[in-house]
């Protein structure tokens, strides 16, 4: 069974202007929550993991599935490919972040959520190069307009994180 969509993705998409073709990337997908999602909802969706056992659990009518391991730039698999929305949420790889940026076309929105500084109290991630430090997300985006921002602890029955969150556009 698919999980919900994260409460973020929702948001974002109850603010912004958006077309039911847009062309969306799910980077680090997972078990493609977002993907099936977004797909039901009428884009067309690049879903990209590293993991083809999840690549293969889902599918969807406007879903095109890329299993590559993007930690290595060597394997980005979107050169010259331009994105109306870039989603990416529990994944971090600063590395590339400038090639996440550059996929998104003119006008384009950038939706991101990631474990920040702060989590490692409440679990995994634990290690620093996997947990953004408060600010690093507003830096990386100072080219992009910020629509919202936030850094929040979210708690929940059974656990919590903490968790930075950015809505962006490219103009």
């Amino acid at each position: 069974m698919i999980k919900s969509p994260s409460n973020w993705l929702l948001y974002c998409l109850s603010i912004i202007n958006y077309e039911k073709n847009f062309l969306v990337l799910d980077l680090a997908c997972g078990r493609g929550r977002h993907s099936v999602f977004l797909s039901n909802l009428g884009f067309y969706v690049v879903s990209v993991d590293i993991s083809k056992i999840y690549l293969d659990s889902f599918n969807g009518s406007n879903i095109e599935k890329i299993c590559r391991d993007v930690e290595n730039i060597k394997n980005w698999p979107l050169y010259n490919k331009l994105f109306d929305i870039v989603l990416v949420t529990n994944f971090l790889n600063r590395e590339i972040f400038p090639f996440i940026i550059n996929s998104l076309c003119l006008g384009g929105y950038f939706i991101y959520e990631t474990f920040s500084q702060g989590n490692q109290k409440f679990g995994k991630p634990k290690n620093k190069d996997f947990i953004l430090r408060t600010g690093e997300l507003l830096d990386i985006t100072e080219n992009l307009s910020l629509i919202c921002y936030e850094r929040l602890k979210v708690e929940s029955y059974y656990s919590g994180s903490v968790k930075q969150r950015i809505l962006a556009k490219n103009v």
